[in-house]
């Protein structure tokens, strides 16, 4: 298709161009009983907690499929940041009994609990830059259902489909100490962890890393020993048991020579592998795509995995996601992930878009490059749901889950914007942001104004604007376009509005398809203000505006009529004095009319379908708007002169 570029010298300087609900965030909100709000540990308690800095945990549990009652030791080495540390913090959910806590000597340290908080006297203080050395035994069961930061830490339940009871954890974002004595601090990677669970020998356990051994342990029962040389935030350590049977396969990326374990462990029934075997193969597949697109899969040394557990959705567990069914957006996502969450992790929750916004974008771009025929629809599915959302995508409250775990905000939105941004800066721009971001913060975390700072040094041009309208701010625009050709030239008219912020205009190019001597062809207008115009004179002639955005790059919604009166840059909504009123409106709409003139009345959607419209004679001053649904929508009026003007209404 051809495309012609035009440049409007007093706009912004044009850029090159070279379902419903997300599973993921189901599975991440689900089970509340009660408000989804809460807190990590106090302010007090993490300053306690950031002095030292964790290095090493090593964790070694007994965990059977049929209950969530959990007991063992969790060892934590770290190193202190105090100039004298004489108490050491941690968490640990009030339900779960500590039994005792060894110092490095295998001495027995004092220790007492507030609440959720532990603090262990330290047999004498330790310096700065120096080892602490505990181990913590302990054994309870943990909280379930509402009383959990985020549905549970730990969880026990048998699939519905299969039957398969088992016992598995989710820790995002602050349940991880209801399971296990931790830090829940995003900016403390822990450099490497043992994972140990010991269960009945019909079990399996999955978790982290590589599994260097099965190791007997008697009474009909075997230990699982998982280790993990990669560094790891503490809500993607994790344990599952239950009864699996095994699938291993290899992906091949370009970039080594060596191929990578994928290991899966799927429930020992013939129906789940019949289920899974499709999606567990094309594993390997998306491994290799997402290698090419944004470098190695992080963890190579190790492996990739996939556990069953019976819930909605997934969880990015760090090389071993866990899953309630296989299948290709799902298994694409919490890949994802294992870039964009788990090598480079959001800094702080407000920032979670970079984690989910990213994983969500890169399912469709899978199938983008995969399975391209459905892709279009994909990119349509996962905008529609963002404009459902209310609010920014940053996230200003970190204590209500169900927002940060928004999907139309922080998935879907996020998402979009990321199109957006992939649009403006084209593909091979894109991509090496993308790899860049990676490369500058791998095995660490990012947030928001990292990325941006990523974004300008490698545009060299400042982005901030389109932060701040996307990210930081709310709602998206509604791009109402009035077109005519005459005399050989092209007049556009295009109003933009933000029914979610009047304040927070876009500042983008905007992609319109016209028919051209009986060719479709794409122009681009940079779209600034609230009302732009543009004159463009045409050796060709201009048949029709096919649509606006045709490839779905702009999260936006649009509405677009020819208009034979438009043959000059005018405003013209000052010549048409008719008001409605009241606004919100509920049943009935009125008209102030004080010169007495014929006017039509139009409404349409968001989606810019038309909803009612009507001629309006002298007498009239009131409309029926019953059958219209709570919502918002645009009145235009016009009168006989050709004068309009188109306004909100919101129906409650």
């Amino acid at each position: 298709m051809k495309k012609i570029f035009i440049i409007i010298l007093n706009l912004l300087v044009f850029q090159s161009f070279s379902q419903v609900l997300n599973v993921c965030s189901q599975a991440k909100i689900k089970n509340y009983s009660q408000a989804l709000k809460k807190n990590n540990a106090s302010n007090f308690q993490m300053e306690q907690m950031e002095k030292y800095d964790v290095f090493f945990h090593h964790l070694d549990l007994k965990v059977e499929r049929t209950s969530t009652y959990i007991s063992g030791s969790v060892r934590t080495m770290a190193i202190s940041r105090a100039l004298l540390l004489d108490t050491f913090v941690f968490q640990l959910y009030r339900s779960l009994n500590i039994d005792s806590i060894l110092g490095s000597g295998q001495q027995n340290l004092t220790f007492y609990r507030i609440d959720d908080v532990a603090y262990v006297i330290l047999n004498q203080p330790i310096t700065k830059g120096n080892l602490i050395d505990v181990k913590i035994y302990y054994h309870g069961t943990p909280p379930d259902g509402g009383s959990a930061a985020i549905g549970s830490g730990f969880s026990n339940k048998s699939s519905p489909k299969y039957g398969n009871q088992i016992t598995w954890s989710l820790s995002q974002p602050y349940s991880a100490y209801e399971w296990w004595p931790c830090k829940q601090s995003l900016q403390d990677k822990i450099d490497s962890a043992y994972i140990y669970i010991t269960t009945d020998t019909s079990n399996k356990a999955a978790s982290n890393g590589l599994l260097k051994a099965i190791i007997p342990a008697g009474n009909g029962k075997h230990r699982y020993e998982w280790k993990t040389n990669y560094l790891i935030d503490y809500y993607l350590i994790a344990a599952t048991v239950g009864q699996y049977n095994e699938y291993i396969n290899y992906a091949k990326p370009k970039q080594i020579s060596d191929s990578i374990l994928i290991q899966h462990y799927y429930y020992n029934k013939t129906q789940a592998y019949t289920d899974g075997i499709k999606d567990m193969k094309v594993t390997a597949t998306q491994i290799e795509l997402f290698s090419d697109l944004f470098g190695l899969y992080p963890f190579y040394k190790e492996k990739y995995g996939h556990v069953m557990a019976p819930f909605s959705g997934g969880m990015e567990h760090q090389t071993m996601t866990s899953l309630g069914y296989f299948n290709f957006e799902l298994v694409g996502h919490e890949l994802a992930h294992q870039w964009f969450g788990d090598h480079v992790t959001c800094a702080t929750w407000k920032d979670i878009w970079l984690n989910e916004g990213f994983a969500t974008y890169l399912e469709y771009l899978a199938e983008y490059y995969l399975f391209p025929a459905s892709a279009a629809a994909t990119i349509a599915n996962i905008q529609t749901s963002a404009k459902g959302g209310i609010g920014s995508v940053y996230v200003y409250d970190t204590t209500d889950v169900g927002r940060i775990f928004s999907s139309r905000l922080t998935y879907n939105k996020g998402a979009s914007v990321i199109h957006v941004l992939h649009y403006l800066l084209g593909d091979s721009m894109f991509y090496n942001v993308c790899k860049t971001y990676q490369a500058r913060f791998a095995k660490s975390t990012a947030t928001t104004e990292d990325f941006i700072k990523v974004v300008n040094d490698i545009t060299v041009k400042d982005y901030r604007f389109f932060f701040n309208q996307w990210i930081y701010n709310r709602g998206f625009p509604f791009y109402n376009v009035r077109w005519n050709y005459a005399n050989g030239k092209l007049y556009i008219k295009t109003t933009q509005t933000n029914a979610q912020d009047t304040g927070n205009l876009f500042s983008i190019p905007v992609p319109y398809e016209f028919t051209l001597s009986g060719k479709d062809t794409i122009i681009y207008l940079q779209q600034n203000k609230a009302t732009e115009y543009y004159e463009i004179a045409l050796n060709q002639t201009v048949t029709g505006l096919k649509s606006i955005d045709p490839d779905n790059w702009i999260l936006c919604e649009k509405y677009m009529s020819k208009d034979p009166l438009l043959v000059g840059l005018k405003e013209d909504t000052e010549h048409l004095s008719i008001k409605m009123f009241p606004n919100p409106a509920h049943h009935i709409l009125k008209f102030f009319n004080p010169n007495q003139i014929k006017f039509k009345l139009v409404i349409f959607n968001l989606q810019g379908e038309l909803c009612l419209s009507r001629d309006m004679n002298i007498a009239t001053t009131e409309f029926d708007i019953s059958l219209l649904k709570t919502g918002i929508y645009f009145v235009e009026l016009t009168d006989e002169s050709g004068n309009r003007k188109i306004e909100k209404l919101v129906i409650d």
